[in-house]
């Protein structure tokens, strides 16, 4: 994937819309929530799991993990155990009727984290300073790649 300019990471950061994620399953409604975006591709969306109810202002350790997902490659962080990987989805290679299901998704890991798109994720949610969600999660992603030589998740 060639790396976007900075005018297409702030066209992709402003396409993100929050989703209602009310038919959405898992997370642990007493203490966190679900949050879905999905951008203005086909193939662009992020979903968030986090360990608050309010939201409008994440404090550090607010985010569970994260699944970023865009042009058929994918960014999976989670904070216990801490990890940061990347890899690929099937959603190129499948029919489109299947793909308009999200849960259709299947997931391939990569041997070796793609620090590219670690950094294309990062400048698109870093871009979105009206949102505070994003804009900590792009920050969470900084730290991540600074503190990992390349490995992914154990």
């Amino acid at each position: 994937m060639a790396q976007p300019n900075p005018q297409e990471i702030q066209a992709l950061s402003q396409s993100l819309r929050r989703i209602d994620t009310g038919l959405m399953k898992g997370g642990d409604k007493k203490t966190g929530q679900r949050v879905w975006y999905q951008g203005g591709e086909p193939y662009f969306d992020i979903v968030l799991e986090t360990a608050c109810q309010d939201i409008s202002a994440p404090f550090p350790n607010c985010i569970n993990w994260c699944q970023f997902t865009l042009r058929g490659q994918v960014l999976l962080w989670r904070r216990e155990p801490a990890g940061l990987q990347t890899g690929e989805t099937e959603e190129l290679d499948a029919p489109p009727m299947v793909n308009f299901y999200a849960a259709s998704k299947t997931i391939r890991n990569e041997a070796s984290l793609n620090r590219d798109f670690v950094n294309l994720a990062t400048a698109i949610l870093k871009s979105r300073t009206d949102d505070p969600l994003l804009l900590e999660m792009g920050r969470i992603l900084a730290g991540n790649l600074e503190q990992t030589n390349g490995c992914g998740m154990g």
